[in-house]
């Protein structure tokens, strides 16, 4: 019979207690850890955005027969992986419609050319790209943009979608439909969607963009033009509400973001949630910084405070301009965010990648990543690509030389202590196969419901490195080459590493 299942704070004490051979299994790992000293992988976020709307990433165009998206889905996946990255921001809902099976929400027209239609044999894009992703060591995080409804007007809204249910939460706005914040049923709503994709699926991470209440648009008078939410601002104040219209919407924001943040911990604690703002709070801080726009006005948008409030477990402020832009710098923002950054979560940019070849060349981004990892002592560094086409296209050979300057050592992701602190055993690792193959597994089967990740290092003409990343449903592989000895750690929810179990190459 299989041991049963018990409370996880109790696991390790109680496992270490009753289960001799895990402990004469430790004693085997000690001594041999006692003469190979393996040290501990580096650690750094290497991620991008894969956008769907528009169609700018995937799929390549609206209409493929399921086997060319499904293809296209997984090369640019494994391209990802084979280009250094260890985490993909993949959009499933850009304008209230779905990449992934919903019963909130009509599929998404990006995927056939017609709203609602479902995919043709049936598949589901999400379940796909979080199993390739997972193969290949790599997280995914969904992402979402909670409020804008319908992106243009090329595609006509289904009878499923809000802009036909509740044609009384949108608002149009230039020549988007948005979502009113200032509605708690549009608040439920956006917290419906991300909530059902946290129960369901196994997400590492849920993220949402810049999106809040639209960036100004000028009419034809040159002024920016105004969003027409008086309505329920109006009864806002009948209700005997206080604030002003700009303090109002920030209200609003700040509900959305915080009932996001504690919906998923209620329901997973350890999948990250992340925001991607703009990358200033608001102009002149830092002093003499930023223009015109005030995303904190504006857009409603109080990132500081979301950060500061721990309503987030990584900001990644979208730090576009370059290094030595005036008023609007990378690394003099970077700077100001760290400095803000109160309870120690990920600061991780992102950059622009994508402009490669426009007003910037491939070094910018390498001398960019440098930066975050100048300051390395404050927080594990970490970035993002906007977007993945440019490293897919090595536009000004971004790729290549990324892939051999900045990315030739494998990473890990930085832990996260505040969501998962657990303990976990060294694995047993053995050699198989004749020496062609590494095998690797905890003596206490039920540790397996606690990892989550396996790091495989090996100790190669006397260096050790990190030569793989494996899911948690994996066990095997192939004996690296040229390895005299190899280190397998297990890796928890958030990152969390046990110590090793090592195996000689003799």
């Amino acid at each position: 019979m299989p041991p049963k299942p018990m409370n996880l704070r109790n696991l390790q004490s109680n496992l270490l207690r009753s289960n001799r051979a895990v402990i004469a299994a430790c004693l085997l790992v000690s001594s041999l850890h006692a003469q190979i000293s393996v040290p501990m992988p580096h650690r750094e976020l290497r991620g991008s955005w894969i956008a769907t709307v528009h169609n700018i990433n995937w799929p390549s165009q609206e209409g493929l027969p399921v086997a060319q998206q499904q293809a296209e889905l997984k090369r640019l996946i494994e391209k990802a992986h084979e280009q250094g990255l260890n985490c993909l921001i993949f959009q499933v809902r850009s304008a209230c419609e779905a990449i992934y099976e919903s019963q909130i929400e009509p599929w998404s027209c990006y995927l056939s050319g017609l709203m609602s239609l479902p995919p043709s044999p049936k598949w589901d894009p999400l379940t796909f790209a979080i199993d390739e992703a997972h193969k290949h060591g790599m997280e995914l995080h969904a992402w979402f943009n909670p409020y804008r409804a319908l992106a243009g007007d090329r595609f006509a809204p289904s009878a499923n979608h809000v802009r036909r249910q509740h044609p009384e939460w949108t608002v149009k706005y230039g020549r988007d439909w948005w979502l009113n914040p200032g509605l708690p049923e549009v608040r439920q709503r956006v917290l419906d969607v991300i909530l059902d994709v946290t129960k369901r699926y196994d997400v590492d991470g849920i993220h949402i963009d810049d999106y809040f209440y639209p960036y100004p648009v000028n009419g034809k008078d040159g002024k920016p033009m105004p969003f027409h939410d008086e309505d329920a601002f109006s009864r806002y104040k009948a209700g005997g509400g206080t604030l002003e219209l700009t303090a109002w919407r920030r209200q609003n924001v700040d509900d959305t973001v915080r009932s996001i943040y504690e919906g998923i911990k209620a329901t997973k604690r350890t999948v990250k949630f992340g925001i991607s703002p703009f990358g200033l709070w608001r102009p002149n801080h830092p002093e003499g910084t930023g223009g015109g726009l005030d995303p904190y006005e504006h857009m409603g948008a109080d990132s500081r405070g979301w950060l500061q409030k721990g309503w987030v477990d990584y900001l990644t402020p979208q730090l576009y301009w370059t290094i030595n832009r005036p008023k609007l710098g990378f690394g003099t923002y970077f700077d100001w965010w760290l400095g803000e950054n109160t309870l120690g979560r990920h600061i991780w940019p992102g950059m622009n990648t994508s402009k490669v070849g426009d007003d910037r060349k491939a070094g910018e981004i390498l001398a960019q990543i440098s930066i975050t990892r100048s300051k390395q002592l404050q927080m594990a560094p970490g970035h993002f690509h906007w977007n993945f086409a440019a490293l897919d296209k090595n536009l000004g050979k971004i790729g290549t030389l990324s892939k051999e300057r900045a990315y030739n050592i494998h990473t890990i992701l930085p832990a996260s202590p505040w969501l998962s602190q657990v303990a976990l055993p060294a694995p047993r690792v053995e050699r198989v196969a004749d020496g062609q193959k590494l095998r690797w597994f905890f003596d206490d089967l039920r540790w397996d419901s606690v990892g989550r990740w396996w790091v495989v290092q090996a100790l190669i003409e006397g260096k050790w490195r990190t030569v793989e990343v494996t899911f948690r449903t994996q066990h095997e592989t192939t004996w690296p080459k040229g390895a005299s000895a190899v280190a397998v750690r297990a890796a928890g929810p958030a990152w969390e590493l046990s110590e090793p179990g090592v195996t000689s190459g003799l």
